[in-house]
């Protein structure tokens, strides 16, 4: 063990994604020949490569010295940057992915899909986050966000027998092909003001370009990809997309689309933060703060009226994208602090999304998906195991101690009021207390609504429980000891 991983130590980073890649292309292929039995080895394929992948940059994460001794010749300067807080995010994509894998198992043969390009889709899809949170150049950027969002094009709407899947889709391919026109004119702005795609050099000359004349186009092209990527962390008021297709999408990738296509995303919107809004004027530090408390309160407010669990959580999703935004105009006082807090609460927000959603797919490995909050009556008597997991996740999520949920809040709000903004902070504590209901109501239907029904014997699916087991015990251990991840987290800045 210790020669196989010194082996992995010695080799190059690109050399996972490479893989990663190659398993993809080889899944997609293999799957138009051998379609009946393949479905079967698909998934243990992909998890398989992506334990590979994880053990391999954790390897790398500890034995960490210095980035050019391992970059080596395979990519210009400046075009992939591998530097630690880069490994922990793929550490995140990868764990929420495999996770995510685990639950589509029992998910796909219910419903008797047998098309293995499914879990091929999948690995692209990681492929172009690996791009988009390791760029240092506009051009990787922009061929990571395109990498993504094809393919969740085609897993959204992966179920075609169903409307509202291709519904989903249609959806989220119109307005995203908007947002990234968004995104690319604003880059074009930024290089015909500053006359380089390449992040460090923006960074060194944008402070004088703001000052000069020709000020006026940089502000325009930084509103252009603020624009861009508000839609993609699903942010007010370029939300409108994100409840129908988490709705619409299958229940797996409407996990994925919240968790690891939505962590990719932020992590690549505070590179871009560091870089353009360290060094800008207040105006888009305002208009963060803004964007901040509006979409918090139509979140949260928009939550409390919904009964489809999905729906809820959907909402639920945009909310928390509301408080990680909270701390974002801390980031020319404290960016180190910033980091830290935003890394932390994604980490939390991942395992607390997967927990959630994973009781929602057991709970509909029928030929219905029940996804009612009224279909939770009794929940506590019938499925004990599923009511305790679910109750913990939503717990976390609204910031009860003694979960992570409770601990990313914290982190947040701290590092907001350190740099002076108390009434950002104020406004984020009125809204959890708002979250609190829609929080609470599918507690108290589960455990206090009468139910007819006989008690059901607690059996849920293997891979379900795992996947439970796992995001329950990292939401109670973290909520316990939450130095450990934080000092992690804090030698990866």
């Amino acid at each position: 063990m210790a020669l196989f991983l010194q082996y992995l130590g010695s080799l190059n980073i690109y050399y996972v994604w490479i893989g990663i890649l190659i398993i993809a292309i080889a899944i997609t292929l293999l799957s138009v020949f051998i379609k009946k039995d393949f479905i079967k080895i698909a998934p243990v394929i992909s998890i398989i490569t992506i334990i590979l992948a994880l053990i391999f940059i954790w390897t790398k994460w500890l034995g960490f010295n210095d980035v050019t001794t391992w970059l080596g010749n395979l990519a210009p300067e400046h075009l992939i940057v591998a530097d630690r807080f880069t490994l922990v995010s793929w550490l995140l994509i990868l764990i929420s992915t495999a996770l995510i894998i685990l639950i589509s198992i029992p998910y796909l043969k219910a419903r008797d899909v047998k098309i293995s390009e499914y879990y091929g889709m999948i690995l692209f899809s990681i492929f172009g986050m690996a791009c988009l949170t390791a760029s240092g150049n506009f051009l990787t950027l922009f061929i990571g966000i395109e990498i993504i969002s094809i393919t969740s094009y085609v897993l959204i709407g992966f179920l075609r027998h169903r409307d509202t899947s291709n519904e989903a889709s249609i959806k989220y391919f119109l307005l995203s092909i908007f947002a990234s026109a968004f995104l690319l004119m604003g880059i074009a702005f930024i290089f015909g003001s500053v006359g380089s795609l390449d992040f460090t050099i923006i960074h060194e000359r944008i402070g004088d370009v703001l000052s000069s004349k020709g000020r006026h186009f940089c502000l325009f092209g930084i509103g252009l990809i603020l624009t861009g990527f508000a839609f993609k962390i699903a942010a007010v008021p370029f939300h409108a997309w994100a409840p129908d297709v988490y709705d619409g999408a299958p229940t797996p990738i409407t996990i994925f689309m919240a968790t690891t296509v939505k962590i990719s995303f932020f992590i690549a919107f505070l590179k871009i933060a560091i870089m353009i809004l360290g060094t800008s004027s207040d105006l888009w530090i305002n208009v963060i703060w803004v964007i901040s408390v509006i979409t918090m309160c139509v979140g949260n407010l928009a939550a409390i009226v919904q009964d489809n669990i999905k729906r809820m959580l959907a909402y639920s999703s945009i909310a928390h994208t509301g408080y990680m935004l909270v701390v974002l105009p801390a980031i020319t006082s404290d960016p180190s602090g910033v980091n830290n807090a935003i890394m932390f609460y994604l980490i939390a927000y991942t395992f607390m999304t997967i927990a959630a959603f994973a009781v929602v797919i057991e709970m509909g490995l029928g030929k219905i998906e029940h996804t009612e909050i009224n279909q939770l009556k009794g929940l506590g008597r019938k499925r004990p195991f599923l009511a305790a997991c679910f109750s913990l996740s939503l717990l976390s999520l609204l910031g009860m101690p003694p979960t992570i949920g409770f601990f990313a809040k914290y982190y947040i709000f701290l590092t907001a009021i350190k740099s002076g903004f108390i009434w950002l902070t104020i406004i984020a504590l009125f809204n959890t207390v708002i979250s609190a209901f829609y929080y609470l109501r599918p507690i108290m239907v589960m455990y206090f609504s009468a139910d007819k029904e006989e008690p059901e014997f607690d059996l849920t699916n293997p891979a379900i429980v795992a996947v439970l087991t796992i995001t329950i015990i990292t939401i109670l251990y973290f909520g316990i000891f939450p130095k450990e991840l934080l000092l992690i987290i804090s030698k990866s800045i």
